[in-house]
């Protein structure tokens, strides 16, 4: 009688990290609609929009178990001394709105994931991650070089989204995905022996929180916010002209301005 034989499936985990509302969940939504029905692993949460899961193959491979979850910013549960020693992540998609009010947002949330990834003894260089500037469709969208500037110092690859029309979800997903492969790829754990296989309904398992205390926004973030926006407004010229001979002979010269908002542009 012939013994069954148990491919080994390796297991690759990806989070979708950032602000609420951001559109991480749409991203998952996006990818799960695309997924072929028999491609699709059995999760413990059956919620498409927080975590899906599917096979995927590439070509001369073992097939991957490919988990994927998304978690708000600061909802995340840190490492705690003396639990398990490798995090329950591969890769990270950093979630941007790409919206000029959610600049503080922004910089809030990249201070939390450091702060989760230094639970976990890593920085953002130990861990392949991709940017999404996503809600490019929104009124007040900043350019996507100016996004660059002011939040991908480390030059990581980031792509322009709009995850509420499925704009630019498989481009991050397959970049962050091939990333994360390879890094998996490339442990000595995962080249040293045979890959182990791992049971369906296996994944990131992932709890979501209390807010964690320290990664809300901050004074002095939403202060560097909003001082990011001032750069942003071109300010407001208003020309005076003064006689000189007001001004000569005297102390401090104090000026009374009396404005009036008009909606005239021909003012």
């Amino acid at each position: 009688m012939p013994q069954s034989t148990q491919t080994a499936v390796r297991t690759c985990r990806l989070l979708y990290y950032g602000p609420a509302g951001v559109g991480k969940r749409e991203n998952l939504s996006v990818v799960h609609r695309t997924i072929p029905p028999e491609s699709r692993l059995q999760v413990p949460v059956e919620d498409p929009e927080r975590q899906i899961a599917f096979q995927f193959r590439r070509p001369g491979e073992e097939p991957w178990h490919v988990y994927v979850q998304a978690v708000d910013a600061g909802r995340e549960r840190p490492r705690l001394p003396g639990t398990e020693l490798a995090p329950p992540f591969d890769a990270i998609v950093f979630t941007i709105d790409s919206g000029a009010a959610h600049l503080d947002q922004s910089l809030a949330a990249f201070e939390s994931l450091k702060m989760y990834l230094d639970s976990w003894g890593l920085d953002l260089m130990d861990v392949p991650v991709v940017l999404q500037y996503n809600r490019r469709g929104a009124p007040d969208t900043l350019p996507v070089d100016r996004l660059e500037s002011l939040l991908n110092p480390w030059g990581m690859l980031a792509f322009p989204a709009d995850s509420s029309r499925g704009e630019g979800v498989r481009e991050t997903l397959k970049s962050i995905l091939g990333l994360a492969l390879n890094h998996v790829a490339s442990r000595p754990t995962a080249t040293a022996g045979t890959p182990q296989p791992q049971p369906a309904g296996m994944g990131l398992q992932l709890e979501y929180g209390p807010p964690t205390p320290g990664t809300e926004i901050k004074p002095e973030t939403a202060a560097r916010g909003r001082a990011i926006l001032n750069e942003l407004s071109p300010p407001v010229v208003v020309p005076v002209r003064i006689p000189r001979r007001l001004a000569a002979g005297r102390g401090p010269l104090r000026l009374l301005l009396e404005v009036e908002l008009t909606d005239d542009d021909d003012v």
